[in-house]
């Protein structure tokens, strides 16, 4: 007897306990599904730019409350004249990899202020419009050249650290813009002339840094919801 009601003793303590635990640590419904959108810049500059073709879709998807995968694709198509020569740019890119969302929502929120990275990958032809050969004697103009060579199957690799903002301004729909540096890691370029522009990545300068920024649009389709411990804030 004096056993039985020891053991009832502490299954009512570990009763009591986890009633408490429940009542001081109610969960809460958070949503989780696919957002998708694209890029305002690239997609505006068809319009204002007429040596411009292109677009981006960019897409994530919530794997727990902080951390979310992210894929980027596109197609550039992009025409270049400089002091010394021109050329034309087509290929196809794309980007992936994690977001991690630093911000802690109010309830039924899912705005984002983050920081993440991707690896890039792009493909492409490179065309030489036109080059000026360079002449010492003043008495000659400069020459140019025609050649108009294609090369195709060329490629680059790349990093990229990014961080930025993402605001719902209506239901389910998300105004943002993120910054990024990137990090060259590998190319195949043309036996001419550099790949002065790469698709996905911009313009390629003397080094093997670069910097961008974008503003995007996006959709959040809901796919189904997930209870979370954690209180939001009020």
């Amino acid at each position: 007897m004096p056993k039985y009601i020891i053991s009832s003793i502490f299954l009512f303590i570990g009763f009591i306990t986890q009633a408490q635990d429940t009542i001081t640590k109610p969960k809460y419904l958070d949503t989780y599904g696919l957002r998708i959108g694209t890029d305002l810049i690239k997609a505006s500059r068809n319009f204002w730019d007429k040596n411009y073709t292109g677009f981006e879709v960019s897409g994530d998807y919530r794997l727990d409350k902080k951390k979310y995968i992210a894929v980027e694709f596109g197609i550039e198509d992009k025409f270049t004249e400089e002091d010394q020569l021109s050329f034309t740019t087509k290929g196809m890119f794309i980007r992936a990899g994690l977001d991690y969302n630093v911000y802690e929502n109010w309830l039924d929120m899912n705005n984002m202020i983050f920081v993440g990275g991707r690896y890039g990958f792009a493909s492409m032809s490179q065309t030489l419009n036109s080059y000026n050969i360079y002449e010492t004697s003043s008495y000659f103009p400069n020459q140019t050249i025609y050649p108009n060579t294609t090369t195709n199957a060329l490629s680059a690799h790349w990093l990229e650290f990014v961080a930025g903002v993402k605001a719902e301004v209506a239901k389910n729909l998300y105004l943002g813009f993120t910054f990024r540096m990137k990090l060259l890691l590998a190319q195949k370029q043309p036996e001419d002339f550099e790949n002065l522009y790469i698709p996905g990545y911009g313009k390629k300068f003397s080094g093997n840094i670069g910097a961008g920024f974008n503003y995007s649009v996006s959709y959040n389709i809901p796919l189904f919801k997930k209870y979370n411990k954690k209180e939001p804030k009020e």
